[in-house]
């Protein structure tokens, strides 16, 4: 995007190193020895400044009117005249100090400390340095909280477009010491805080803005590697107008209007784009907040139908037959291990329910359990005649979900053979994410002369109590 208009002036940047130049000619003959080449200077190249609407600034080069200092490879020398020059115009003007600077660049060393450490950054005056520790390959940042837009919209940048390596960020203050006899530093250490835009997961910064204790300057420390481009178009889009806005000023950039000057036709249509953002910010966050609902509610039941055991799992199956319409008994509660999990009615048919899980492909032994329970059920106290029962299982749980076999059992001859129904929670799980409440009632109590036009009453959220009988669906559709 270009920032210059018809009446703009190119935006000054101090940019530090040397000016980009072709290499030079290979001569025949010449050697320069061993051990004696100097280290590459530092070259940025590959970017079109004049498109960008940026006038380069090198060494050697004005910089006291620079909006901003762009360092590629290290934080700049703040010792030097051009640091010294941008800074003392930055106070002059009552601007904020503006600087991007990549770390991490060079060679690295190790130590029984810091573990490897790369060239890190010397931040001006007293107020210490920043260490870069590289990380991992695989390391996922992610944005830290409470960043303002520019911020944000720097991390997402990074996030989209990342470096080749990260580095575990450090701020490292100036040395000092109140003990009687030590010689203290003069004048005293500055005070300063590294505040994280992208945090590795363990929340340490792999790219932060650094900012002394009384204001007055934000230096945004980012991995070597990053784009120069990505770099100089967030400067000239985000990070001036947010804290440096005299310098587009300065040059009558379009990025910086003054509303006092704007046409009626302008800040109807500026109002009117501002009242659709809030309207829009305000839906998302009603969504948002349904979706987390929602997710509160499906979590837990997803989690039990494809990983649960035990009670989580009988809780899932429990809720999903609740949610299809069915009244549930929680039979442990009432005999033991006597009778089958739970006790399911609905169509004027009842059921016994038993649940079962397995790391791998389930035994055979597992329907020999439901048929002992339909067996004893007659003899036990107060209990009432049922129609059957079906059994639940779990299967090859220590595999992802996808890897799975469809059908609990794969032998054809022996599911053939059974004399109950069996069904997989993974099959069960995939009825209730649907709302196929026939097909789950269809596996449990066959043909109950359901019509499909009655449905499972419907709410928001589940029921406090998992134990209450004849509870409503778990989820509803919720209307906008």
């Amino acid at each position: 995007m270009s920032t210059s208009g018809p009446s703009a002036a190119p935006i000054p940047l101090h940019i530090a190193g040397e000016p980009p130049t072709p290499p030079a000619p290979y001569v025949i003959g010449t050697f320069a020895g061993p051990g004696r080449r100097p280290a590459p200077a530092v070259r940025p190249g590959g970017v079109d400044w004049a498109a960008l609407g940026v006038e380069p600034r090198w060494k050697d080069q004005e910089t006291g009117d620079c909006a901003a200092v762009l360092s590629p490879v290290l934080g700049p020398a703040t010792g030097l005249e051009p640091y010294k020059r941008y800074v003392a115009g930055a106070r002059q003007r009552g601007e904020t100090a503006l600087v991007v600077a990549c770390t991490g660049a060079g060679e690295r060393r190790h130590n029984i400390f810091s573990g490897t450490v790369a060239p890190g950054i010397h931040l001006p005056n007293y107020y210490g340095s920043i260490s870069a520790n590289p990380l991992p390959a695989g390391v996922s940042p992610a944005l830290a909280d409470g960043l303002d837009h520019a911020e944000h919209d720097l991390g997402t940048r990074l996030l989209n477009r990342p470096p080749d390596t990260w580095f575990r960020l450090t701020y490292i203050k100036e040395a000092s010491s109140s003990r009687p006899g030590v010689a203290r530093v003069w004048p005293p250490p500055g005070e300063g805080e590294l505040r994280p835009i992208l945090v590795d997961g363990l929340g340490d910064p792999v790219a932060g803005v650094w900012m002394p204790a009384g204001g007055g300057a934000r230096w945004f420390v980012v991995p070597h590697g990053t784009d120069q481009r990505l770099l100089v178009e967030w400067l000239i889009q985000h990070a001036l107008p947010a804290y440096v806005p005299g310098a587009l000023t300065r040059v009558r950039s379009p990025l910086v209007r003054d509303p006092a000057f704007a046409t009626d036709a302008e800040a109807r249509l500026v109002e009117a784009i501002a009242k659709e953002q809030r309207t829009h910010e305000r839906r998302q966050s009603e969504l948002q907040q349904q979706l987390a609902a929602l997710r509160a509610v499906a979590d837990p039941l997803r989690d039990g139908l494809m990983f649960g055991t035990g009670r989580p799992l009988e809780d899932a199956v429990y809720e999903v037959l609740v949610a299809a319409g069915a009244a549930v008994t929680r039979l442990d509660d009432l005999y033991g291990t006597k009778s089958a999990d739970l006790l399911a009615e609905y169509g004027g048919r009842r059921v016994l329910v038993e649940v079962k899980s397995a790391n791998n492909r389930p035994p055979q032994s597992l329907p020999d359990k439901l048929l002992k329970h339909l067996n004893t059920w007659p003899g036990l106290t107060g209990s009432e005649p049922v129609d059957g029962g079906v059994l639940v299982v779990n299967h090859q749980i220590k595999l992802p979900p996808a890897q799975r076999d469809p059908e609990v059992y794969t032998d054809q001859a022996f599911a053939d053979a059974l004399t109950v129904p069996v069904i997989g929670s993974a099959r069960l799980f995939d009825w209730w994410r649907r709302e196929n409440w026939d097909a789950v009632r269809h596996a449990v109590f066959g043909d109950t002369g359901d019509t499909g036009v009655a449905q499972p009453p419907e709410t928001a959220v589940p029921d406090a109590d998992p134990k209450t009988s004849g509870r409503p669906g778990l989820l509803s559709r919720l209307r906008r």
